[in-house]
C-alpha cells in the first residue's frame, strides 16, 4: 500500500525518528559518486567514519544564514573528531570568493541549492580542486542539485560524497517541501514514466507534516533516474538534457519577478512545453492530461499568478532576459525542451533542444492563463 509523502502519522511528536540507510550512486562517464540517504540521530557516527578515513588537514564548512544552527552543530559534530573544522557564511551568487583553500582541506556544502553552488565554486579555486561533500537541507538540494555535475561556474566537478541526511528537512515549512519536488515531477514525466503511479502516490499536498521513510523514497527514486543518464552523459548536453525540461519557461517565469518558487516555476513551465509540444503534433493530447493530473496532485499552480500574463512571459522569452536555453536578443525563435511522449523527448538533427516559433510559443502560454472566475448565477422568477 503507497503512502503520502507528507504524513502526520509518519513520526508521532517525541517519538523517536526511524533509523533509514539507503545507499545509492551517481556513474557519470568515469566519475563516481556516492549518495548515501540517511535518516536518524544514530546515523551521524557514520559520517564520522567515512571524514576519518578521508585524511583530511582541515574542513571547511559552508553554509547560510538561514540554516538552523542545530543543522550545522550536527555536522560539525560528525566532522570535528575527524579533522579542525572552519565555518564560513556563502557569499551572494555574483560575489567571489577572498579566500582559498589549502592542500589537504575537504569543502563541506551544508544548505541548499545556493549554498551547494558556492561551496563548488569554492572547492574549484585551488589549481587543483579541494574534495567536495554535499549535506543538501532542502528537498530541491537533495532530488536535483547534489545529484549534477553541471554547475553555473564548475562543470564536471564531482563531490566526494553526497550525504542526504533527511532529518535536516524537518525544519522546513510543509510548502516548502512540496515545492521542493520539483525535479520528482519533471525527472518522472521526462524520463521514467514508469514511475508515474509511484510519484502520484507520494506528491500529496492534502496533509502535513513529514515522513522520512517516505522522504527516503523520493530521494532514491531521483538519484535512480539520474544515474540512468548520467552514467554516459555526464555534461547533461545529450539525452540527459531531458533533465532541463520546462526550464525555458520556468526561467524565463523567475526572470518575470512575480513572486513564484523555482518548483512552482518549473510546474508552470512543463505545462507550456506539454502544450506546445501538442500545438506542433508531437505529444499525444492524453499525455498532457498526464502532465496536468501529476502537477494538480502535487500541489502546484497551473495558473500564472497575477500579474503575470501570456504576454507579458512571451516578451521575456523573446528578449532572452532570462538564463538558461532561452535565446539571447533577435536571436530567433525560443529553444525547448519538448517530449514525443512520456519519458521520449524529442530530438531534432541529434539535439533535443526545439525551435519554438511564436505563433506556437504564445497560444502555449494560453495553457497556463489565468482563468477568469466564473460569474454568479442570477436566478430571476
Amino acid at each position: 500500500m503507497n503512502e503520502p509523502l507528507m504524513n502526520t502519522t509518519g513520526t508521532t511528536p517525541g517519538s523517536t525518528p526511524p533509523t533509514i540507510g539507503m545507499n545509492r550512486a551517481i556513474l557519470a562517464g568515469n566519475l563516481h559518486f556516492p549518495v548515501l540517504v540517511r535518516g536518524g540521530e544514530d546515523t551521524w557516527p557514520e559520517l564520522t567514519g567515512i571524514a576519518t578515513d578521508l585524511a583530511p588537514d582541515a574542513f571547511w564548512l559552508v553554509t547560510d544564514e538561514g540554516l538552523p544552527r542545530e543543522h550545522t552543530a550536527a555536522v560539525l559534530g560528525a566532522l570535528s573528531p575527524a579533522a579542525a573544522t572552519r565555518v564560513l557564511r556563502a557569499p551572494a551568487p555574483d560575489a567571489a570568493w577572498d579566500v582559498t583553500p589549502a592542500p589537504g582541506t575537504v569543502v563541506v556544502a551544508v544548505g541548499g541549492s545556493g549554498v551547494i553552488e558556492a561551496a563548488a565554486r569554492l572547492a574549484t579555486r585551488p589549481a587543483r580542486p579541494a574534495r567536495l561533500i554535499l549535506v543538501p537541507t532542502t528537498p530541491r538540494a537533495m532530488t536535483d542539485t547534489a545529484l549534477t555535475l553541471e554547475h553555473p561556474a564548475t562543470h564536471g566537478l564531482a563531490p566526494t560524497l553526497v550525504w542526504a541526511q533527511l532529518d535536516l528537512l524537518r525544519t522546513l515549512p510543509p510548502d516548502e517541501l512540496r515545492t521542493g519536488l520539483a525535479a520528482t515531477v519533471r525527472n518522472v514525466l521526462a524520463v521514467s514514466p514508469s514511475f508515474y503511479d509511484t510519484a502520484a502516490a507520494l506528491l500529496r499536498p492534502d496533509v502535513t507534516g513529514f515522513d522520512t521513510r517516505l522522504m527516503a523514497r523520493v530521494v532514491a527514486l531521483n538519484a535512480d533516474i539520474r544515474a540512468t543518464l548520467m552514467s554516459y552523459d555526464p555534461s547533461e548536453q545529450g539525452p540527459a538534457m531531458a533533465f532541463s525540461y520546462g526550464r525555458t519557461i520556468a526561467d524565463a517565469l523567475l526572470a518575470a519577478g512575480a513572486g513564484l518558487s523555482e518548483g512552482d516555476a518549473a510546474a508552470l513551465g512543463m505545462l507550456v512545453a506539454a502544450r506546445a509540444a501538442v500545438l506542433l503534433g508531437l505529444l499525444d493530447p492524453a499525455a498532457e492530461r498526464a502532465h496536468h493530473e501529476l502537477i494538480a496532485r502535487w500541489g502546484a499552480p497551473r495558473e500564472l499568478p497575477a500579474p503575470l500574463t501570456p504576454d507579458t512571459v512571451a516578451a521575456v522569452v523573446r528578449r532572452g532576459a532570462a538564463p538558461g536555453p532561452v535565446p539571447a536578443p533577435d536571436a530567433g525563435p525560443a529553444r525547448m525542451v519538448l517530449l514525443d511522449g512520456l519519458g521520449a523527448p524529442h530530438v531534432v538533427r541529434g539535439r533535443m533542444l526545439t525551435e519554438v516559433d511564436d505563433d506556437v510559443l504564445r497560444p502555449a502560454l494560453d495553457a497556463i492563463a489565468t482563468r477568469a472566475p466564473a460569474p454568479d448565477l442570477i436566478i430571476t422568477h
